[in-house]
This record gives structure tokens, C-alpha cells and sequence, in this order.
């Protein structure tokens, strides 16, 4: 890549004199869910990119079925990319300190109540590793796509991407969008997938990843544990709080929580003692850091921790303000000024809610640690522009 077509695209279109350049919108792209199933434009499996098809079908044999009440085929042909991110340092165990990378999150869309486009409650998330100069490159091509169709990112929050809110996977920004991760991933590219699976009545889930080298996939270890699977079960109806919880294996130490996800209404207000209060205060100082990127990353984070982290402290929040609880805020959680943080998920409050990033049947979710993520890969995006100058 020429280091002069970035200079020219950086003046076009992506000044960082004021405020950043690249936000969180420009890091993380979240997909539209279509109105129509199998006329949609969202990449799926069999799409195929320059480096060959996006997934390989060997991975929906391998990976354990995303849903009981779903084929491996019904998978393979419903599941869709709902949303993509960029990252210049991804941590992996490797000879490199970190890996530039391009990220697919796929769902499987399904008809839901009202004949609306729905997701079902599982997802896998597929890894492709960039050069130095085909990550350049692709920066280069997302530059030029927001200069060509001017959306607005600016200070807003992680969202539906600005470009095609409005017109969905029909907006000729997306299709062109789409064409453009497709030149950087493919199968030859493909260094892992996880998966997030669903069993029982849609209360309990698993998770899982593996390393895929020589076309093989094989299991690895889930960080913080000596499983290569972990699980989290909670019975709670409705949604509100948590009943029967458990996170299985469970991690340990002064980073861990389980006491308020296996029985939060032993923590009500007028049911605690100073113990009781104590232990929602270590939980809460727990959830702030395994959400903030300067702490943990997610090669030394278990994946039920990360995935669960929002919702129990949006219950501490939500009934336990009593606590004085900023405190805690102030020392441990993630701060970024030069971003809008906000989350938008429509639910912040469902504990039987687990995405990342992507839909909880037709609604928004996204957990806090995926916007602070944002915001760190940004920061890095905007510094690496800047040492170009």
C-alpha cells in the first residue's frame, strides 16, 4: 500500500483535529436485520470471499448444533454475517505480539411472532488474520466507502450502522460494504471460530472455540479454566433478575462472580446483611473490570464472565443504587472521553441475554465490553493514521 493514497483519503475525509476519526461505528459494523429471509443481502456461508468461502461447511459439523430445534443444514442456510469488526492487536498466543484482524459475527435469522425477522439465541464468530499491508489496505477501503457515502459516526453510540439504517440491507452502502470485507476473508484466512450454542427451554448456553490449522479444527482451553467448554444456566421468568444460576466450570479469584447470578433475589434491598453487601460490591468491582480492555482481554477471560458481565451489573445498578455504587464506577470502569460509551441494547436488563454483538430475537444487544473494545481499537486505529503524517 502507498503510504500517499492513505495521506489522501486522511485529508478527503478523516481529519482527527477535532475529535477522532475512526469511531466506534467505523471499528464495528452492526448488520440490519432484513425484512425478508433468503432475499437479504447479509453475507452467508456459501458467499465467497477472495481468500475462498467465508465458512467452511466442515465447521457446522464440527462445532456442537446452535440450537436443538435446528439442522445443521437449516444452519447452514439461515445463518448470516450481522456483524463485522476490524482490529490492528487482537492478543493471541502467536510468535507476533498481536494479529490484525477482520471478524464476522454470524446469527441464524428465523421467522418470528408477527412474521418479523427474528435471530435465534446462538452465534459463531469467525477469526480471519491480515497482513500488515492487507490490514493497511483494508483501511484504505473503508476510508474511501465513508468518503464516498459520507455517514455520519461522529460521537455516537455503537448502533445499526449509520450508512444503512435507514435503507437496510437493500441501502447500496451495505452491498458495497459487504463486497469490501469480502476481498479479506475467506477460509484460507479462517484462524478461529468460537461458538455460542443454545440448549433447554433457551436457558442455558455453551460456549466454545476452536483453533483451525491445516483445515483441522480442534478445541482449545477457555481462559481462567482447564475446560475446553464452559456453560451458564439461568432459570429465571421473567428476565429480571437470576434463579438457579450457574456458570460452569467457575472461574476464580478477585475477578470472578457467582453469587449474585445464582440467586439475586438473596440481594434485594431489605434482604442483606453487611456481608451480603460487601459481596454485591466485590461482584460489581468483578463485572467493571472484566468489561474494561485495559484489564482483560480475551485471551485471559473466561467467556460466560465476559458474556454475563453486562447484565449483572445492570441488576446491581437497576436494585441496588442504596450501595452508593459510583464508587466503584469511578475506580473500575472503563473511561473514554473521546467516544459516546452509551449502550443502546433495548434490553440491558435481560439476564437471559448473552450477545455480544447482534440481536436477542429482533432486539438490539450489545454488551459494554464490545463498546469499550470499540473505543480502545479506535484509539489504536487513530494513533497508527496519525504516525503516518
Amino acid at each position: 500500500m502507498k503510504i500517499v493514497s492513505i495521506f489522501v483519503l486522511f485529508f478527503l475525509g478523516f481529519s482527527t483535529s477535532a475529535m477522532a476519526a475512526w469511531d466506534l461505528n467505523d471499528v464495528s459494523y452492526l448488520m440490519p436485520l432484513p425484512k425478508v429471509i433468503g432475499s437479504d443481502n447479509l453475507l452467508r456461508i456459501k458467499d465467497e470471499g477472495s481468500q475462498g468461502p467465508l465458512l467452511p461447511r466442515q465447521v457446522l459439523s464440527v462445532v456442537p448444533p446452535l440450537s436443538p430445534v435446528m439442522t445443521s443444514a437449516e444452519a447452514e442456510e439461515n445463518l448470516r454475517v450481522i456483524a463485522v469488526r476490524i482490529d490492528p492487536c487482537f492478543p493471541l498466543p502467536t510468535p507476533m505480539a498481536c494479529q490484525k484482524q477482520i471478524r464476522f459475527v454470524w446469527q441464524p435469522l428465523e421467522i418470528g411472532f408477527r412474521q418479523q425477522t427474528s435471530t435465534v439465541d446462538a452465534a459463531l464468530h469467525s477469526f480471519y488474520i491480515l497482513t500488515d499491508a492487507e490490514f493497511d489496505e483494508l483501511l484504505l477501503d473503508l476510508a474511501a466507502w465513508k468518503n464516498k457515502f459520507s455517514p455520519q459516526t461522529q460521537n455516537l453510540p455503537l448502533q445499526i450502522h449509520p450508512a444503512w439504517k435507514a435503507e437496510g440491507d437493500q441501502s447500496p452502502a451495505f452491498i458495497e460494504f459487504n463486497s469490501i470485507v469480502k476481498k479479506y476473508a475467506g477460509t484460507r484466512k479462517l484462524t478461529r471460530v468460537t461458538s455460542m450454542v443454545v440448549r433447554g427451554a433457551g436457558d442455558m448456553w455453551a460456549f466454545a472455540g476452536f483453533a483451525i490449522k491445516d483445515n483441522q479444527l480442534k478445541l482449545f482451553m477457555v481462559p481462567r479454566l482447564d475446560r475446553q467448554s464452559q456453560a451458564f444456566v439461568n432459570f429465571a421468568v421473567p428476565a429480571d433478575h437470576f434463579e438457579r444460576g450457574m456458570i460452569s466450570p467457575q472461574p476464580t479469584g478477585n475477578d470472578s462472580f457467582s453469587k449474585i447470578t445464582t440467586n439475586s433475589d438473596r440481594y434485594q434491598v431489605g434482604e442483606t446483611t453487611p456481608e451480603h453487601e460487601e459481596v454485591i460490591l466485590k461482584e460489581l468491582r468483578a463485572m467493571h473490570r472484566i468489561e474494561n480492555p485495559h484489564a482483560f482481554n480475551p485471551e485471559n477471560m473466561d467467556c460466560v464472565s465476559c458474556h454475563v458481565a453486562l447484565s449483572g451489573r445492570s441488576w446491581i445498578e437497576k436494585n441496588r443504587p442504596d450501595l452508593g455504587l459510583q464508587t466503584i464506577a469511578d475506580a473500575f470502569a472503563y473511561k473514554n472521553a473521546r467516544y459516546n460509551l452509551e449502550n443502546k441494547s433495548t434490553n440491558v436488563h435481560n439476564t437471559q441475554s448473552l450477545r455480544a454483538f447482534g440481536y436477542f430475537g429482533n432486539e438490539l444487544a450489545i454488551s459494554q465490553r464490545v463498546i469499550n473494545e470499540s473505543a480502545a481499537v479506535a484509539d489504536q486505529i487513530n494513533q497508527y493514521v496519525e504516525s503516518l503524517k
